[in-house]
């Protein structure tokens, strides 16, 4: 994406080798005698002074070592005759000989001893002898270590952006086989300068094994001999709005390639997103990646480059054991070489013709010179002997040929700095191997920034984020109904693929205003939402095939061979019960609904044609029958509503019919009221804001109208208009039974130019609370558990997130818009390139969220409007004391409510695998191709460890194996397993 110019600054440097100067330059000392023209009475025979300069590089002395240049300028007259120039510190000294010169000595050059001024100041004398004559300085010569340069060579990768997908993916691939060709051509060249080509990610790897099969063999040998460099992740993610399945499909195209090519692939390259999930960490470590390598992009990034840029260390996981060795140099093309690029790289952008693209980029020079770089560290109390600079010509651009002859080159002529063209694993493993043990270590997480774009386009996140959940409850239901049958791993893959380029940083192109890029490239994103979608749906309803009965088509009855059977199902390996909604069609036969005992069950039709019903005890990774016949429910609910008010057993809802806001959300245990009407006039606070003026505005006209009036269902509409909307429809229901209340805002939004945000207002009345909020593979507490450098103006979610003090609190879901705000609408910040916003460092304690559903901030890669209805849905659970497992189940039952399937038999599911520890939960059964194996994994949500006994209610399997490393079978274990706190395992169940 866009990014920053940098500055180089250039210092006058001087041949090889040429320690004496004249006016001419002419290279004198004792390698060239020359006779000494006679001199003229006017001639000033000695100078008057001489300034005495340090430079910040090291030449080759004549023994081959390197020695730092003073560089020596003679004032008020020049040096003619022979002289000596003496270098002495502490008890060593050298002799330089200078050898009379027709034209005069203006300055010279000497190299000081190998180990002066490379670690710590050192005071040297320098003396000049001419005759009798001599002038004396003492010199002090600042410390300049051994400095190494390692260069990371690579195009930074957006699937979209600069170009369509298609034309993107054809760079890419060319600069791979470019590449090899560039690397073959300089494999002879002195060891730094030999080129290497790093693909970032693996999907331009994965597309040209896909459709260029002839070339893979070749990418495979360029990748064992060192020429191709590959790293772990498939794509540039914002990994926190990742799931947690979705994580670990992010390197599943890597652990591939290393295993075809026996070379490492252990680094994680995250290019351009500022922040990413502490979640991340247990997932690297469980798949072998060691290392992470970030390059945020200095815009909307807020404190991400404050105080560790090129300072690595150790990033703890949430379980307290996972480990990774983490270092962010910098922005990418923190080298400069966007100066050279936004002249050969950038001119590309938007080509839409790809025989008109330059295969590499080749001028005959690169600016190399990275003194003022390693000048600027040496400076900064840095204590390391290194820096890492990203070379990148700009987003999406050829190779730049030109770079290991200019490395070659420098190298050649200056000692220190040295150049090392590089990959990701060179360069961390060097860090490990020489500071490992010296590094700090890190906990929590580096909140992203960039989640706000995923407000631009809120019906697609939806989506993206709803098919994460469906196809994971179609890998476990898979394992359910076919435990021993093989799986079609390949369209699981290809699913959770096109759900990881939901997630990918890109969406649309760098100028969204141009009609055919922005199109063409929106519509190539859309496309990747939409299939995520569909293929997610098919894969859910061919796991519950193996449920149903045949179909007779028109031979048969009319509503087909379901007879009214319902079979219900619950992928969590927990017990719970749930609303069951059936469509008028899978609802033909009445209004009533039995069990398999026969009998009836709470059930509702539904205003919308729909028929609601009560399923209760589901089995944990279980299954229940029941049936839809004549006739009307029986039962009487304790759901009821009077006018805006409504009630079950367990919670009292009011709503205000002058501002559709809810005043009274009371547990009725307790009789507490959990909604602050201090804040926003109570919850589900509708509020417009105007981009960086805080000028919120609620919305009007309201009008609350009762949709469902029970026994099962109480439902209320607030339709009302609001600025930058045709209108916001929200509706708060209640379930009988149901400790718990339902919200879906609609907003149909107008695609206004104007920069705007729309906002849910959630207050909630719990003084002294703490908040904890769920992200992949860990629980984080707000700023307790955030590095100072991550985001705190807005926060990505999972699933829930919870506000208590240590009587009482509330567990918040939001399921479809994954960004929320802590204590204020704090995410009013939409600026143009480069400028600043009011980034906040500190969050103070609060009970007050905010769901930031819609807007348009971004200025580049997100759409400028976004038109039609969108729903945003919500459920809020009243509580005691904070409870994790509470929360976290309540959250799973949301996000994946029981699943049905129209069929006549009971299935009668029996659990696969069942665990005794409540804190410890079943987040996957994936069954792999061969149909032999299952991998389950399991996290915990304790904070100490947890000794699960895992039992086989189906029957026993062959041999259970804990995988340490992927899914690769470890040792066999007796059933035990013990989780760490907050963390999880991967077992391979052999059937």
């Amino acid at each position: 994406m866009k990014k920053i110019k940098y500055i180089v600054v250039m210092i006058l440097l001087f041949p090889p080798g040429l320690f004496c100067y004249a006016n001419a330059m002419k290279i004198v000392g004792n390698r060239k005698s020359v006779v000494p023209r006679q001199l003229s009475t006017n001639d000033t025979i000695f100078p008057g002074d001489m300034v005495c300069t340090v430079q910040p590089f090291y030449r080759y002395r004549k023994d081959g070592k390197p020695g730092r240049e003073v560089t020596i300028d003679f004032k008020n007259g020049k040096l003619y005759n022979n002289a000596q120039i003496e270098v002495r510190v502490s008890d060593k000294k050298e002799i330089t000989n200078l050898v009379a010169q027709k034209e005069g000595y203006t300055h010279c050059s000497v190299l000081l001893p190998t180990d002066i001024g490379v670690d710590k100041a050192s005071k040297v004398r320098v003396t000049l002898r001419q005759g009798n004559e001599k002038l004396i300085k003492t010199v002090l010569i600042p410390p300049m270590r051994h400095w190494n340069v390692y260069l990371y060579n690579h195009s930074h990768v957006d699937i979209g952006y600069t170009n369509i997908q298609k034309q993107v993916e054809l760079l890419h691939k060319t600069n791979i086989l470019e590449g090899i060709k560039l690397a073959e051509e300089t494999k002879d060249f002195p060891e730094g300068a030999r080129f290497r080509w790093n693909p970032e990610i693996t999907w331009p790897l994965e597309r040209l094994s896909k459709t260029m099969p002839g070339q893979w063999e070749g990418v495979l040998k360029a990748i064992k001999d060192g020429y191709l460099c590959a790293d772990a992740s498939y794509l540039n993610l914002n990994t926190s709005v990742c799931s947690d399945e979705e994580l670990f499909h992010a390197f599943s195209f890597s652990r591939k390639l290393q295993e075809l090519t026996g070379k490492p692939i252990d680094v994680f390259q995250q290019m351009d997103v500022p922040g990413m999930s502490w979640g991340l960490v247990p997932v690297l470590a469980q798949e072998g990646v060691r290392y992470i390598m970030a390059w945020p992009n200095p815009d909307r990034s807020g404190f991400a480059h404050k105080d560790i840029d090129q300072r690595p260390f150790w990033w703890v996981g949430p379980d307290g054991k996972s480990k990774i060795l983490f270092l962010q140099p910098g922005g990418y093309g923190n080298s400069g070489s966007f100066d050279k690029g936004g002249k050969t790289g950038r001119p590309w952008f938007g080509q839409r013709n790809p025989d008109k693209m330059p295969t590499v980029i080749r001028t005959g020079s690169a600016n190399v010179n990275f003194v003022s770089n390693v000048t600027s560290m040496e400076k900064a109390d840095y204590p390391f002997d290194f820096i890492v600079l990203s070379w990148s010509l700009w987003d999406n651009s050829p190779i730049d040929a030109d770079i290991p002859d200019a490395v070659k080159a420098w190298n050649k002529e200056y000692a220190y700095p040295h150049i090392i063209i590089s990959g990701g694993h060179e360069i961390m493993e060097m860090i490990e191997k020489k500071y490992g043990d010296k590094l700090p270590v890190v906990k929590g997480d580096y909140t992203e920034y960039w989640t706000d774009g995923l407000g631009s386009a809120a019906r697609y996140t939806a989506l993206n984020r709803n098919a994460k959940e469906r196809l994971l409850q179609a890998e476990t239901l898979w394992s359910m109904l076919r435990p021993g049958k093989p799986a079609p791993r390949n369209d699981f893959d290809e699913a959770w693929r096109y759900i990881s380029l939901g997630s990918e940083h890109t969406w649309g192109s760098e100028n969204p205003s141009e009609p055919y890029f922005f199109n063409a490239i929106w519509k190539g994103k859309q496309h990747y939402f939409q299939e995520a979608n569909d293929r997610s749906q098919e894969m859910f309803d061919e796991a519950l095939a193996p449920a149903t009965g045949k179909s007779e088509g028109a031979l048969g009855p009319e509503d087909g061979p379901a007879k009214g059977g319902i079979a219900v199902f619950n992928n969590h390996s927990w017990k719970h019960g749930g609303l069951v909604t059936l469509s008028p069609a899978e609802s033909t036969k009445g209004d009533r609904v039995i069990d398999e005992q026969g009998n009836e069950v709470l059930a509702q039709r539904l205003s919308t044609g729909e028929l609601v019903f009560m399923a209760s005890d589901v089995p944990a990774l279980g299954s229940r029958h029941y049936r839809v016949v004549p006739g009307r429910c029986t039962l009487t609910g304790d759901c009821k509503v009077n006018q805006t008010v409504m009630e079950n057993s367990q919670v009292r809802v009011e709503i205000n019919p002058r501002s559709g806001d809810i005043t009274q959300l009371v547990c009725l245990s307790t009789g507490n009221n959990l909604a602050d009407i201090n804040v926003n006039g109570g919850l589900n606070a509708f509020r417009w804001i105007p981009a960086n003026v805080y000028h919120p505005k609620a919305d009007s006209d309201i009008v609350i109208s009762q949709v469902e009036s029970g026994p099962l269902v109480v439902e209320l509409n607030v339709k009302s208009k609001g600025e930058g909307c045709r209108s916001i429809n929200r509706s708060v229901r209640l379930v009988a039974g149901q400790p718990s209340v339902e919200i879906a805002n609609t907003v149909d939004k107008l695609p206004l130019l104007a920069k705007d945000g729309i906002h849910f207002g959630f207050g909630f009345n719990v003084p002294q609370s703490k908040a904890r909020v769920d992200i992949p593979w860990g629980i984080m507490e707000v700023e307790k558990d955030q590095w100072p450098q991550g985001n705190r103006n807005w926060i990505a979610m999972q699933r829930w997130l919870d506000v208590s003090n240590d009587k009482q609190g509330v567990t918040w879901c939001s399921l479809d818009a994954p960004v929320f705000e802590y204590g204020s609408m704090s995410a009013n910040i939409s600026l143009s390139f480069g400028a600043k916003g009011p980034w906040i460092s500190k969050l103070e304690p609060s009970s007050t969220i905010y769901s930031w559903a819609m807007n348009n901030h971004w200025y580049t890669n997100f759409p400028l409007t976004q038109d039609g209805p969108v729903t945003f849905r919500y459920s809020i659970l009243p509580h005691g004391a904070y409870d994790a497992v509470a929360a976290n189940h309540f959250g799973m039952e949301q996000a994946q409510p029981l699943a049905h399937v129209a069929t006549n038999n009971d299935p009668k599911v029996k659990p696969f695998i069942a665990i005794d520890n409540e804190k410890v939960y079943l987040t996957i059964m994936k069954s792999l191709a061969d149909g032999k194996d299952i991998i389950v994994r399991l996290r915990s949500l304790s904070d100490k460890p947890e000794n699960v006994k895992l039992s086989f209610p189906g029957g026993a399997p062959k041999s259970v194996h804990i995988c340490k490393v992927e899914e690769k079978a470890g040792d066999e274990i007796n059933g035990n397993v013990t989780v760490l706190p907050y963390g999880f395992v991967t077992l391979r169940v052999e059937l």
